[in-house]
């Protein structure tokens, strides 16, 4: 698990979700032989509202066995995040449960995109570019009603919920962390962040 400021994403990760104020409690699941690793990181915690569930190396097996385990209601608001996206702020966590207790089946935070996306043909040349006015990065955590969660496409759950899917403002630092690129910007977002 790779390592920021110290501390593993996963810990960034869960403990942003327990500053947010409106997650109850916190399940993270993953491949049997990462438990280890897993309930080591988050130790320092100490949360009672943390726990280590197995799940699978497929993502969406993993899904499932945090739902099964979190015996959620059917009206019981269901966040999928992903530890690579771990400086999510409170304020887009509580934006994707407010549009869920305000009535959205599902909803996910997005952001605009900015670069100029081309469509290429089968020989990589360029055949059009596509109007990114309508086009949005999404983020996570995705939040669901558990009944939705539940009967959504296990691989990914947003697919086919088309307009029953809300969107919320997210925000720069709900980056996914996928290279030492990445890892270089967080850290001096969060330096920047500190010194002001």
């Amino acid at each position: 698990m790779t390592p920021v400021r110290g501390e593993s994403l996963l810990l960034h990760a869960v403990r942003g979700l327990l500053h947010s104020d409106c997650v109850d409690r916190v399940l993270v699941a993953g491949p049997p032989h990462n438990m280890t690793a897993y309930s080591t990181a988050l130790e320092r915690l100490a949360d009672t509202r943390v726990r280590v569930v197995a799940g699978s190396a497929d993502r969406a097996d993993s899904v499932r066995s945090a739902l099964a385990a979190s015996s959620a209601q059917p009206s019981d608001i269901v966040l999928v995040h992903d530890a690579t996206r771990p400086f999510t702020p409170a304020a887009t966590i509580r934006a994707v449960v407010d549009e869920i207790r305000a009535g959205a089946p599902a909803a996910v935070p997005v952001e605009p995109v900015t670069d100029t996306i081309k469509i290429v043909n089968h020989d990589d040349v360029v055949w059009g570019t596509r109007d990114r006015s309508r086009l949005r990065f999404t983020q996570s955590p995705q939040g669901f009603l558990a009944a939705v969660l539940h009967d959504a496409d296990p691989v990914d759950p947003l697919a086919g919920l088309g307009a029953k899917v809300h969107t919320v403002t997210g925000h720069p630092h709900g980056m996914r962390l996928s290279t030492s690129f990445d890892l270089a910007v967080v850290d001096a977002l969060l330096t920047a962040e500190k010194r002001q």
